[in-house]
């Protein structure tokens, strides 16, 4: 463990967590929710509030002295509400339709690899979910609905009814719900349904309801264990089944007189218990390009998952994005900009241990509690090297996708003087595991000019093309090269050098660099031209600028 330490406590974590404390005074064990529905994809926008947010405070408190967990539910007896993209999952659209309104558990797996809808989609945020928060309990309302905590809870929300229908129309003016309303949803024995029923009557004794069915017109008795709450009364049901005391929510609860207040003057008004202390966060946008598709969402199939993000990126990267942006102020994540997500990070961790300096004393602050924070208040020594993603985004391409060609690119590193030590085996994994990403990103989403093929010889057209002036400053270039250090630094000097020999002005630069491009790649870009250059065999490269005259 290192041995700089940067707490401070003025981190909106550390804030945020002293106000939960000030609002239960008297607390020592602390229990914190969220909530998600598992109608779609799984996108990495529910990592912000329900897992690193929550995980963040769950481990400020432990590390105060408290006790604290952190549980998750799965809304997993919700209606399936059949969206255009829903429907498009499964091979033949029109058959799909028949599972509109089923309980998402029990709507099937379009690919017919898992048990259900909910395990399919699951298993992109949930398998990858340890790697992003610590102990999390996961439940599942159709599970949780078997207790006898819940069944109790539902019985006497149901015998207040009158009281509870009260409450909540006072926040509904315009669609109040009717005497006699029944705060219930049964699952209709006949077509399956749970979102087209009304309750009609309800036999407590026998824990079973009376339903009519607006979609099959039948009615029937049904098991209550197998039927909802509405879902503001669910809503609080579980805070008050698991005692809850802090939930984060989204932006669409936050509303004064809206359905969390509702919720919370329901449960300490009929319930006599005291509301959970809550704290909003904003929703992450999905992007594409300079494209933003709006927010993420599960049942639009808009954004993507931990385990996309994984394929490209570590952990820390996305939780340190997530713990230095204010949490009330909206995030919009891309693929395509992985690069640099990675390469603000990597500022973060150079920053944290002194390797590079920052004159804003808040913003270092910031940055180094972020840090602290994502390692759960636990960092790890510095391994000593940071293989920037840019070289790993060249190298990848250079080097075969093994632990033979993370060694090719280790010796490439320490050749060019980019690695100037012995790697360690922390480190090793560290270069292996980024050149993997890498790799990937450039498979998937790397524009052209990243993308490395180099042609086995130089395009006889190419060179027909060249001028008097441009073969010289090639020619220049060959000879340059082959007296120096091959490295990086030495490179960019020499580049250096010809433009001031040649008194080259910004646009004869520019067309120096594009002929460059094409005798290495065959087109007019690439990547940065000194680090490409150095990741290629010296006397290749002279070689093939030399060729130049030979054709």
């Amino acid at each position: 463990m290192t041995n700089i330490s940067k707490i401070t406590h003025s981190h909106w974590i550390d804030k945020l967590t002293t106000n939960l404390i000030s609002n239960w005074p008297d607390v020592q064990d602390f229990h914190s929710n969220c909530g998600i529905s598992v109608s779609g994809r799984q996108h990495v926008g529910r990592l912000r509030g329900e897992i690193i947010l929550t995980n963040a405070v769950v481990t400020e408190l432990q590390k105060r002295g408290y006790s604290a967990s952190h549980s998750l539910i799965l809304y997993t007896a919700d209606p399936w509400k059949g969206k255009e993209a829903q429907i498009n999952c499964f091979p033949e659209a029109k058959k799909a339709k028949k599972y509109v309104n089923w309980r998402l558990i029990d709507v099937p797996d379009p690919t017919n690899q898992y048990s259900s809808w909910v395990d399919y989609f699951w298993r992109a945020f949930g398998d990858p979910l340890p790697k992003f928060g610590r102990s999390i309990e996961i439940m599942r309302t159709h599970e949780f609905y078997q207790t006898k905590a819940m069944k109790a809870t539902i019985i006497e929300l149901i015998k207040k009814k009158e009281q509870v229908r009260d409450i909540l129309n006072k926040y509904r003016k315009e669609n109040p719900f009717p005497e006699n309303w029944i705060p219930f949803n049964p699952l209709c024995n006949h077509c399956n349904r749970i979102g087209t029923t009304k309750a009609l009557e309800v036999d407590l004794k026998g824990y079973r309801a009376k339903y009519y069915c607006e979609a099959c017109q039948n009615t029937d008795w049904s098991d209550m264990r197998k039927g909802k709450l509405t879902w503001r009364l669910e809503w609080l049901a579980i805070w008050y089944v698991l005692n809850i005391h802090f939930e984060p929510f989204g932006k669409d609860h936050a509303t004064p007189g809206g359905s969390r207040d509702s919720c919370i003057e329901v449960l300490e008004t009929v319930l006599q218990h005291r509301g959970p202390f809550g704290f909003w966060n904003e929703w992450v946008g999905y992007s594409e390009g300079q494209t933003d598709h709006g927010d993420m969402t599960s049942s639009g199939f808009i954004g993507f998952t931990p385990s996309k993000w994984l394929k490209y990126a570590d952990t820390e990267v996305l939780k340190y994005i997530y713990l230095k942006t204010p949490p009330k102020r909206r995030i919009v994540l891309g693929l395509d900009k992985i690069p640099s997500y990675v390469n603000e990070y990597d500022k973060a961790e150079r920053i944290y241990f002194e390797l590079e300096q920052l004159e804003n004393p808040a913003e270092l602050q910031a940055i180094q509690r972020s840090y602290e924070i994502l390692f759960y208040n636990d960092v790890p020594e510095y391994r000593g090297f940071q293989l920037d993603y840019s070289h790993a985004i060249i190298l990848s391409q250079l080097v075969p996708p093994s632990e033979e060609g993370t060694k090719q690119a280790i010796q490439k590193l320490q050749a060019t003087e980019i690695l100037t030590e012995i790697p360690s085996k922390i480190l090793e994994n560290h270069i292996h595991n980024r050149l993997t990403k890498a790799r990937n990103w450039v498979l998937d989403y790397a524009p052209i000019h990243l993308r490395i093929k180099i042609p086995e010889k130089i395009s006889k057209t190419i060179i027909a093309q060249l001028d008097e002036t441009m073969i010289s400053l090639i020619n220049n270039l060959a000879n340059e090269l082959t007296s120096i250090k091959w490295t990086e630094e030495e490179i960019k000097g020499c580049m250096i050098s010809i433009r001031d020999k040649n008194q080259l002005t910004r646009k004869g630069m520019t067309q120096f660099f594009r002929t460059l491009y094409q005798i290495f790649l065959g087109r007019p870009q690439g990547p940065r031209f000194a680090p490409f250059v150095a990741a290629l065999e010296k006397d290749w490269v002279i070689t093939r600028l030399q060729e130049v005259n030979a054709v």
